[in-house]
């Protein structure tokens, strides 16, 4: 009997246990201990809840037995018993959370041109298409999959890509494949296509050949992966006694011995022919490889023999033989197979059709009498499959029948055609036979008379040339062709003598995923050359005769021998269902085709590249030019930009044109150089708003975004004497006003780590340490849209001159009039902390008089104001003239609105001093709501130092 005490019911693995004797002794010590702890028998539950309520109830503890759980700090039943439930499920979730495997993240990476490593064209399924703006070396993406071919034994790759949104200007001998430009790769062509531009029309740029054809949009087949080895033709034929079948293994015993005959002429005496017996010892892979198709023969388990039977034959399109024959069969309903070797039907419309294969069959029916029998042998369905010469017979034919009647219902029939998994000297594995002849799940019923009368039997092992690979299954309802490839990585030949492998390929339409209608051929010859071991590659590219989803497979029909010098191998590389895309323009974005040498796996495009400058409209006379230029100016991108209709959706009318190239002029006469107005950044995140955007290119050129007034225009923080707006007391809110002095760096940073692309080093990441190197603690700043090291340094050093120089922040809510200032503004603060020397509500409003709710001590001689919430929410702050009584105030001027004084909800107001002091500057870091009509501002002290680096290149320092 054991009682188990959970000290911390919300912690389900800390316990302690014990045997008890008297339950009632050790419940009233713990309860003792802890008075809301409750007692569950056994387990913890509300309906087990067993805590003693009366004497009586206590008592029956005395004979308690069983296992109880006590919960220490627990409170009502149903109260703790949620409490535990949910503890005890989340123990479980986080146990299991935390044994999960990871998921890889699925959410496509961004813009191949802003990552630092790993610069690969890619796919980005469903993300922005890249918005770039200045200047920047573009890692186009793929907009439709890779595909591969070969032509004249060379791999050739072709992609779709996309540069992204817009119009650009691009240097052709500035497009790289890597490190190399893309005009000097034998073989590649490229082609620049601007937006709404055909893809087979006139290109912005051509490099090679010019594209004629529509772009095609190729899926791989996942199946075909190299592995699957084009077997050759085999015919060897070998037959064994002694030979036993088990699960999927054939082993013939090595000391077996085949007997085959050597036939030779005798030239002298009497002339005759001599029959010698050759002994041959079981060695089945002197004739037979893995993945190859191998034909079994007479692997019969039972007395009832396979019936030959032939005669001529009326063939039902449905699937029903009607045969003449003079041999009468015992019990033919008993037979489930017929293996047809020869029946032609000439057909009105296809011709001679040959209906050979081996069938499963429903029924036998047999009639006639002696010398006269006919057998109806119903086909079983699926009979069109086995050959698709059913489905083409536009009529009943007739024709002369010769087949052999198998699988005996008595028998356990073995036969068949299997793939070979893997083969020794004398064993075979098959690959799950049963799914080709479910008999092999009947192994293990069979008899030890059965097993010895097969021992003694023959069984014959066959080749064939029927060495498939495949089917596989591709395409969707768009397809319109295929694409496999075949290749013979070590060449073809045998010495000096040079060889061939010819491949046939057969494919047919699936419908509703069943194979219908016609098998289509078609086929390739591979010519190697003599002692050579270049790769030998070749492509079957078919338009399908119709659309959709379709199968396709292919085999070697040549066999060059096995000679030890034969260097023949291919394999099926690769294989694509494409359509030619009915997109053959972009109307917004600048594509580019490219056919070059196949690199790398081909499950990635290498790294094109390309420099390139967005080109825009300039408004800088007010209107918008005629033609595009290229441009890296802010006051271009912001005003296209803002005009967008995807992005900012402004009118002309709400942009502040004429402001905004003013202050790029200013900033480049501020700074000496044009480099200080740039922006160069690539935007591809699709969540990023027009006012994101705009916050960065303002920062990257030591600006501020604003709208004011129906205009968007933009501030330049500089070195100023003057304060934007004064806040003091009357818009600040009481005692909202927080001051911190500063004795060094913020959070113990030693300096600042500023990090920006640097074009001149093929935009890899460079960064900026100050005030030098080798310190352990820096803060560390991301830019974007910096790709210049001279404005990368006025950004740096103004950071480590706010940084080092700044010795007091403060923090404040102010009201109404915070809304005229913005991040980096000046402005001025009266630096007092106010105190309430009263608030509450406002109880009468007679004129200027106001009753209030409290009694209130204003001293003769000191200036007071009262803050009043007003109907609006904002704040209004009048001077008090006097105080006329205990609770009544006399204001130097009605308020703004009359006050709401219902008895309900009354007007609100706090009362302060009117402070005199002087104000100091200060540089607003983060400006955030926190109320209706209230903000709150965090602001560092204003020290002209900040700027002390922004003549530098004026003065020669860099």
């Amino acid at each position: 009997m054991k009682l188990r005490i959970y000290p911390n019911e919300l912690d389900p693995t800390e316990y302690s246990e014990k045997e008890y004797d008297c339950l009632l002794k050790d419940w009233l010590n713990i309860r003792e201990e802890y008075p809301e702890a409750r007692l569950y028998k056994d387990s913890i539950c509300a309906q087990n809840d067993v805590t003693p309520k009366t004497k009586e109830e206590a008592l029956q503890l005395l004979h308690a037995d069983g296992d109880y759980f006590v919960l220490c700090h627990a409170g009502e039943p149903l109260t703790i018993f949620l409490v535990v439930v949910t503890v005890l499920s989340a123990a479980l979730a986080i146990y299991t959370y935390m044994n999960m495997p990871e998921i890889p993240d699925q959410q496509a990476s961004g813009s191949g041109n802003n990552s630092l490593a790993s610069r690969q064209n890619k796919h980005r399924t469903s993300e922005r298409a890249p918005d770039i703006y200045g200047n920047v070396k573009s890692i186009p993406d793929l907009i439709a999959p890779l595909y591969r071919y070969y032509a004249d034994n060379v791999q050739v790759e072709e992609a779709l890509l996309s540069i992204g949104t817009g119009y650009f200007e691009i240097d052709p001998d500035q497009i790289k494949e890597g490190e190399t430009p893309i005009n000097t790769i034998e073989g590649a062509s490229l082609s620049v296509y601007e937006p709404n531009t055909l893809t087979t029309g006139t290109a912005q740029i051509q490099i090679g050949e010019a594209f004629t054809d529509p772009p095609i949009v190729a899926k791989q087949v996942s199946s075909v992966d190299g592995k699957q080895k084009l077997i050759s033709p085999n015919s060897a034929m070998l037959t064994y006694k002694n030979t036993s079948f088990s699960d999927n293994k054939i082993t013939v015993s090595s000391d077996v011995q085949r007997f085959e005959n050597d036939i030779s002429y005798n030239f002298f005496g009497p002339i005759r022919w001599t029959v010698t017996p050759r002994p041959v010892y079981a060695n089945f892979s002197d004739h037979f490889v893995s993945g190859e198709q191998i034909i079994i023969e007479n692997a019969i388990y039972g007395s009832a023999p396979n019936i030959n039977i032939s005669g001529t034959t009326d063939v039902d399109a449905t699937g029903v033989l009607t045969i003449a024959s003079a041999t009468n069969i015992i019990d033919p309903e008993k037979y489930k197979k017929i293996r047809i070797s020869s029946l032609t039907v000439d057909d009105l419309v296809e011709g001679q059709l040959s209906l050979a294969g081996e069938y499963s069959v429903s029924n036998i029916v047999k009639t006639g009498s002696t010398g006269a029998w006919f057998y109806e042998v119903t086909l079983d369905s699926g009979y069109q499959e086995v050959n698709i010469n059913f489905s083409r017979m536009s009529a009943d034919g007739t024709g002369i029948l010769s087949a052999v009647l198998t699988d005996h219902d008595e028998n356990i029939d073995l036969s068949g055609t299997y793939t070979i998994s893997s083969v020794s000297t004398n064993e075979i594995t098959l690959v799950s036979p049963s799914s080709v002849n479910p008999d092999w799940l009947l192994l293990p019923t069979l008899t030890a008379q059965q097993i010895a009368d097969m021992f003694g039997r023959g069984v014959t092992f066959k080749g064939t040339d029927e060495n498939y690979v495949g089917w596989y299954y591709a395409g969707n309802k768009d397809t319109e062709g295929m694409l496999l490839n075949f290749l013979a990585a070590n060449g073809i030949y045998q010495g000096d003598q040079a060889k061939q492998v010819a491949v046939e390929v057969q494919y047919q339409q699936v419908v509703d995923g069943v194979p219908t209608g016609e098998i289509y051929s078609s086929g390739v010859v591979m010519q190697g050359k003599a002692n050579n071991r270049d790769q030998v590659g070749a492509t079957v590219r078919e338009t399908l005769p119709f659309t959709g989803q379709f199968r396709f497979r292919a085999k070697r029909i040549n066999d060059n021998g096995s000679s030890a010098n034969l260097i023949d191998d291919v394999v099926f590389e690769s294989a694509y269902s494409f359509y030619e895309t009915k997109k053959l323009a972009y109307e917004h974005d600048t594509t580019i085709r490219l056919k070059r040498l196949a690199i790398g796996s081909g499950t990635n495009a290498s790294e094109l590249n390309l420099p390139v400058t967005r080109k825009l409209y300039s408004y800088r006379d007010g209107i918008q030019s005629t033609e595009r230029i290229p441009t890296s100016n802010f006051a271009d991108i912001i005003i296209n930009m803002a005009l967008d209709p995807f992005i900012g959706r402004f009118g002309i009318s709400e942009i502040d044109v004429q402001s905004l190239y003013e202050l790029s002029d200013e900033i480049e006469a501020y700074f000496g150089t044009q480099k200080a107005c740039e922006f160069n950044y690539t935007f591809d995140n699709k969540n990023s708003s027009y006012q994101e955007m705009a916050f960065a290119v303002a920062e990257a050129v030591f600006c501020t975004a604003r709208r004011e007034n129906g205009k968007h225009f933009f501030t330049f923080e500089k070195e100023t004497p003057n304060s934007l707006i004064l806040f003091n007391h009357r818009n600040i809110k009481p005692e909202s006003l927080t001051k911190t002095n500063l004795f060094g760096a913020p959070d113990e940073y030693e300096g600042i780590e500023f990090k920006w692309r640097d074009a001149a080093d093929d935009y890899a990441e460079a960064v900026i340490k100050l005030p030098h190197d080798g310190l352990a603690n820096y803060k560390t700043i991301e830019s974007n849209g910096v790709t210049n090291a001279i404005q990368a340094h006025f950004l740096a050093h103004r950071a480590w001159n706010k940084m080092q120089f700044n010795r007091k922040t403060i923090e404040f809510t102010a009201y109404g009039e915070a809304d005229l200032v913005t991040r980096n503004d000046r402005i001025a603060i009266v630096d007092d902390v106010f105190k309430m020397l009263g608030s509450g509500e406002v109880e009468a409003q007679n004129n200027t008089v106001l009753t209030l709710d409290n009694d209130v001590n204003l001293k003769e001689g000191e200036s007071y104001v009262i803050h009043l919430q007003l109907k609006d929410g904002s704040v209004d702050v009048i001077n008090i003239v006097n105080q006329l009584d205990k609770n009544q105030v006399r204001l130097a001027r009605i308020p703004l609105m009359p006050l709401v004084i219902d008895k309900v909800v009354n007007a609100t107001y706090s009362i302060t001093k009117a402070s005199s002091r002087e104000s100091e500057a200060y540089l607003i870091q983060e400006k955030s709501p926190s109320g209706t009509f209230e903000t709150g501002i965090t602001a560092i002290k204003y020290d002209r130092r900040y700027y002390s680096n922004d003549k530098d290149h004026i003065n020669n320092l860099i």
